[in-house]
């Protein structure tokens, strides 16, 4: 999402104050430039490598890049633009896609987590704690936290892979042949989409106590620098996550209810 910072002079004092907007919605179009759309939003770097493009894409137009990338330019913007939203209305424009497309993405971002981002976070963690003041109590929280966040997220992305998401794909076939096998409705009786709901592993929490173990409760360094440069990876990674979640939530596990309500209703 982006924020929209607006200089406006004060009335009584003449001068400029500074203040926020909510935010600046700004839709990402077939017909921009892709370097456009970028300088418009760096955080859509890795959303756009997940989709299969890099960069090198000269001045050619959102749709180019997406023919000669043999991408869908339609799927491509409204994941992007999924990111630009701050409300709701991504939902109803993605659900417009099939689930085994919306996955696909979903599962891309989970190897860019796993191959790319808790690597880089760890070396980060690594630098951080030989190059500065942590007693030996401190050293072993930040390892252990950490530690334990990326069991946490290895666990929740494994059951996701493994149960979730074919579960997601098993039921939109099923919806879209209009046939209900006796083997799937038995999976919709004991374990609908709703349970995955409940089971959903708040791995947001570990994230943000670690976060504020680097924040408020280590020794104060001489140097803040390599603690910034991890914290602003957490802070990144938070917000991914975070965007990842909405997709889940608010356009597979609606979608995947419909579909299921909607079978059921094939064996009365």
């Amino acid at each position: 999402m982006l924020t929209q910072i607006i200089l406006i002079p004060s009335t009584s004092t003449k001068k400029f104050v500074l203040l926020y907007s909510k935010a600046l919605i700004m839709h990402i179009t077939k017909d921009m430039k892709m370097a456009d759309a970028i300088h418009r939003n760096y955080l859509l770097l890795p959303v756009i490598n997940r989709l299969g493009i890099q960069l090198g894409f000269q001045d050619k137009t959102i749709e180019k890049v997406c023919a000669e990338n043999d991408l869908d330019t339609e799927f491509f913007l409204t994941i992007i633009n999924a990111f630009m939203d701050t409300d709701d209305s991504f939902s109803e424009r993605l659900q417009a896609h099939s689930v085994r497309d919306v996955v696909s993405y979903l599962l891309k971002t989970h190897t860019y987590y796993l191959e790319r981002i808790i690597p880089e976070i760890e070396n980060r963690i690594n630098l951080l704690i030989q190059h500065s003041q942590l007693t030996k109590e401190e050293f072993i929280l930040v390892k252990n936290f950490f530690e334990e966040y990326k069991k946490e997220l290895y666990s929740h992305i494994s059951l996701e892979e493994e149960q979730v998401y074919p579960y997601m794909v098993e039921i939109a076939e099923a919806y879209r042949k209009k046939s209900l096998s006796t083997e799937l409705l038995d999976k919709i009786n004991h374990y609908p989409i709703s349970s995955y709901q409940k089971e959903h592993s708040d791995i947001e929490a570990k994230l943000f106590d670690l976060k504020n173990i680097l924040i408020k409760y280590l020794t104060t360094p001489n140097d803040s620098y390599l603690r910034n440069r991890v914290l602003m990876e957490l802070f990144t990674l938070e917000q991914d996550l975070s965007d990842h979640a909405r997709i889940e939530n608010m356009v597979l596990v609606p979608q995947i209810i419909e579909m299921e309500t909607a079978l059921l209703a094939l064996k009365k």
